[in-house]
């Protein structure tokens, strides 16, 4: 074989190789795209965590799944309004979405949002009820983790430290030899 025949072989497998590289990089992107959007179809999570932001909707008489999707997603209660005609198609509620007038919140999912657009309105007044009620006490919870007493605070804790005398006749608030604390001394600095 001759030199040229050589390298003509192993240019095209290097080719070749390339191409398979390519083609199975490709097949992974698209897996992994594919993946995500059939992940979040069930499992979309809201915008926004608890409490979220209150927003009024209109949906009017013969509006297209699409177009709801779409203004769902211009006033930021969903992140995509194409997954959106996926989620109503594939949900029990496909088909049942009616005209009116809404308050839908950003951390609510886009099944909770399909279940008010599609309830009756004694449903939807429940369920609204049933929103505030939970808005309300995630709220109050927040506001008990958020402040503390002044019995928890550090400072507190440490005015009740008795003076000592040390060996060098100083008296130090931080030396308690009788409960069998000492401080600790700051060797390397």
């Amino acid at each position: 074989m001759s030199a040229k025949k050589i390298w003509i072989k192993i240019g095209t497998t290097l080719l070749k190789l390339a191409g398979l590289a390519l083609a199975v990089f490709v097949l992974y992107k698209v897996a992994l795209f594919a993946y995500d959007y059939g992940f979040r179809i069930f499992a979309e999570e809201p915008v926004d965590r608890e409490p979220g932001i209150d927003v009024n909707v209109a949906i009017v008489e013969g509006k297209s799944v699409k177009e709801i999707g779409q203004l769902l997603e211009e006033k930021g209660l969903i992140r995509d309004g194409r997954l959106f005609i996926l989620q109503e198609k594939l949900s029990e509620y496909a088909g049942d979405l009616k005209p009116g007038a809404y308050t839908l919140n950003t951390s609510m999912t886009p099944y909770e949002m399909m279940a008010i657009m599609a309830a009756s309105d004694e449903e939807r007044a429940s369920m609204e009820a049933e929103r505030a009620e939970k808005t309300a006490d995630s709220e109050e919870g927040a506001e008990d983790t958020g402040s503390e007493s002044e019995e928890g605070s550090i400072t507190d804790l440490n005015t009740d430290v008795p003076e000592t005398e040390n060996t060098d006749g100083n008296t130090d608030a931080n030396t308690n030899t009788d409960a069998g604390i000492t401080p600790v001394e700051n060797a390397g600095n």
